[in-house]
């Protein structure tokens, strides 16, 4: 009954638009687009109401935001806290991507990813996920419902689309409310394309930017038009395929704005806002927007105040629009889930279910998408609701990655110590997820190069959705040691390794991972290069092992925040097939702090072994850019090492989202313990200091760091050029 009598009361408040009505009519704009808040502050101000909106693009946000109801000053604060950066991110940030990626990215597996299919290589449809921005207009219009018409809302409004296939102008009128300000603001190549009524739609700018003709269709013969301009990008600024693409996009606006501004007669008003050298793609100045918009709506007082009435009319119809109906949650009786290509429908729906026949807990919902969403397989993830009286029909619209489910990922880079060190590869995997309903992948992954190492590994949950597995494995790899004795090198040797395992773990979501395995295999060690310094080895390996990795930083190689930390422990005895008996782990720890532009970045490294059974080809290498940066790469080889390092750097330009997060200049100090008691070698026992300074940048295919390390006690200067992983 209280359902009944809430909707009952909705139809009654609802203004109806009336045959002098006045339409308010929004146009597009990117982040040129936010102005229309300050118009609106005017005309709140000058007590203007009116009848229905009609909005494209940013214009179809602001709009959609106020017809149903939002107050002004709350749409304000939500615009100004909102966090553009990441709305508008063409990546997912690294807290919510699945441990695996994680460590892809770490060792520059992932710099270059793309899809493989029906004999072709797959590319994204779009280069923002959006989903995000998804979530953001959900939050900004309050309701998931599926509404038969928006003439229900507080005024009576439509976003304008475009159809990708015939190039229409589509006028929305149906559905949740943030899908259709998804569509009217979906630029092609930079969004998904909305698929809506079987149609697909993108921009509803490409065909009408600002839709005078439909406002005056949809409530009257007066209109107030806002335009914010989208002025072409200047020579300097196209700079890109991206940009080039845009400045088409805005000559293309420009001729259909001039259409529809020449039906503006004199019953009408056009507010043009000017911003000045502002793109429609500066998301980061839209907050400058907003006092053009009320300076420009200032200076069309005059000829808005035609539409003012008096202030108990103008009270009375404020009050009537921003009486946001709360309707009391719906118990969920069904989920239903859009048609999946690959994804299991059962892999979505096991994580819903559990909410049939509870009320709708939005909070929880969100929750549980993120975490799905956060796996990787899909472009977007949203949901809807189908009311029936106290009950509701929630209806999941999921979007798999349309170039996966298979993936080709590359990598690689190289590094220069400007002596006669250096390291240089190249990296190609294949991913293949979802091989059976229990969501198995199969990775294979191949680097060639002063290194080279061929791994393939199968990854088997045990259960649907479950965080247990197992990987088999093989890997074989092939490494080249150089051997220093007091900073001369004397001797390069080949080291192979091969090996087969099983392993037994479980993942934490996107904090980490935990697993245990035993493994079986044959180390090689012979002289490449030089003097024979240590003597060939053949032998059979076997060892039990134990890893537990947590990654929460923002970024691998310039983290800003967060903690990392990861522990190996491997028992190498003859019960396992090994000829040797000795002890290995490995820990290294890092935490990341920022204020403003300057970060610190702390770290340890712990590695070795205390048993005389080492082989030479297990000892540990050092030297290089943060692992004591004034030898050079590999100059430090001992049995154990213990390594205190930190680092400051300071970010002096951000990068594009599509190009990385930013440039830095920094410095590095780093300590370390050596032990060389099982060799015998007592060359590198003892301390070990080394200070850099350095230049970098965090790019989307890695890592670029220059720099120069001193030691003390060589009392030399060592020069450094990295870009990328090539390890």
């Amino acid at each position: 009954m209280r359902v009944f009598l809430a909707l009952v009361a909705c139809v009654f408040s609802f203004p109806v638009a009336a045959a002098d009505g006045v339409a308010l009519v929004l146009s597009g704009g990117g982040a040129r687009g936010v102005a229309h808040l300050g118009v609106l502050k005017v005309l709140e101000e000058l007590r203007v109401p009116v009848d229905c909106v009609v909005g494209t693009s940013m214009g179809a946000i602001v709009g959609a935001s106020y017809a149903s109801g939002v107050p002004l000053e709350e749409l304000e604060r939500k615009v100004r806290a909102a966090h553009w950066e990441r709305i508008f991110s063409s990546s997912t940030p690294r807290d919510d991507q699945p441990f695996r990626e994680k460590q892809d990215a770490v060792s520059g597996h992932s710099a270059i990813t793309m899809g493989y299919g029906e004999g072709r290589v797959l590319l994204p449809h779009s280069a923002i996920a959006g989903q995000d921005l998804d979530r953001f207009l959900q939050d900004l219009v309050g309701t998931p419902d599926e509404l038969d018409t928006f003439d229900t809302l507080s005024l009576p409004f439509r976003a304008m689309a475009t159809d990708l296939v015939t190039g229409e102008s589509v006028e929305l009128n149906d559905g949740p409310l943030w899908r259709a300000m998804r569509a009217s603001m979906a630029v092609p190549g930079a969004f998904l394309p909305i698929e809506h009524h079987d149609r697909l739609l993108v921009d509803g700018g490409l065909a009408m930017n600002l839709p005078v003709s439909v406002g005056r269709q949809l409530c009257g013969p007066r209109v107030i038009a806002i335009d914010v301009g989208t002025p072409p990008l200047p020579r300097e600024r196209l700079r890109s395929a991206a940009d080039i693409v845009l400045q088409s996009i805005h000559l293309a606006l420009g001729h259909n704005v001039a259409a529809q501004r020449a039906l503006l007669g004199p019953g009408d008003v056009l507010v043009d806002v000017n911003i000045g050298d502002m793109v429609s793609t500066d998301f980061d100045r839209v907050l400058e927007t907003i006092p053009a918009g009320e300076q420009a709506a200032r200076a069309a007082a005059a000829e808005l105040s035609r539409f003012s009435v008096d202030e108990a009319t103008y009270a009375k119809w404020k009050q009537q629009r921003e009486a946001r109906w709360q309707l009391p949650a719906p118990v969920i009786r069904s989920v239903k889930v859009s048609p999946l290509r690959y994804v299991p429908e059962a892999a979505l729906k096991a994580q819903l279910d559990a909410m049939v026949g509870e009320p709708l807990d939005k909070a929880a919902l969100e929750r549980k998408l993120a975490a799905l969403y956060s796996e990787g397989d899909y472009e977007r993830l949203r949901y809807s609701l189908l009311r029936d009286g106290p009950q509701a029909d929630l209806n999941i619209e999921a979007v798999e990655k349309s170039w996966g489910p298979t993936y080709l990922r590359f990598g690689g880079g190289f590094a220069s110590d400007f002596d006669g060190g250096g390291v240089v590869g190249l990296y190609g995997g294949l991913s293949r997820r979802w091989l059976n309903r229990w969501g198995a992948e199969a990775n294979v992954d191949l680097l060639l190069g002063t290194n080279n190492r061929f791994r393939a590994e199968f990854y088997q949950p045990l259960g649907l959705r479950s965080n247990w597995f197992v990987a088999p494995s093989f890997d074989y790899h092939m490494r080249s040691v150089p051997v220093y004795v007091e900073g001369l090198k004397l001797a390069e040797y080949k080291v192979r390794e091969r090996s087969i395992g099983l392993d037994v773990g479980v993942e934490l979501g996107a904090w980490g991972e935990v697993r245990a395995g035993v493994h079986r295999g044959r180390i090689r060690a012979n002289v490449l290069s030089g003097l024979p310094l240590y003597p060939a080895v053949e032998l059979d390996d076997g060892w039990i092992g134990v890893s537990a990795t947590l990654d929460r930083l923002d970024s691998p190689f310039f983290p800003r925040r967060g903690y990392a930390a990861r522990l190996d422990i491997e028992q190498h005895d003859e019960a396992y097939g090994s000829e040797l008996s000795f002890l290995f782990s490995s820990l290294t720890a890092d935490t990341a702090m920022s204020w403003g532009d300057h970060s610190v970045r702390l770290g340890l490294w712990a590695v070795g072994s205390p048993d005389s059974e080492l082989p030479t080809a297990a000892r540990s290498l050092a030297g290089g850019p943060f692992q004591l940066s004034g030898y050079r790469y590999g100059e430090i080889n001992a049995d154990q090492i213990v390594m205190l390092r930190g680092a400051y750097y300071h970010r002096v330009s951000k990068l594009p989202d599509s190009f990385g997060r930013g440039v830095y200049l920094g410095a590095s100090y780093e300590w370390a313990d050596l032990s060389d008691y099982v060799s015998g070698n007592t060359t590198e026992s003892g301390r070990a200091r080394s200070v850099s300074l350095f230049a970098g940048a965090d790019t989307v295919l890695g890592p670029l760091y220059v720099g120069a390390g001193y030691a003390p006690e060589i009392g030399q200067i060592r020069y450094y050029l990295l870009f990328g992983q090539p390890y």
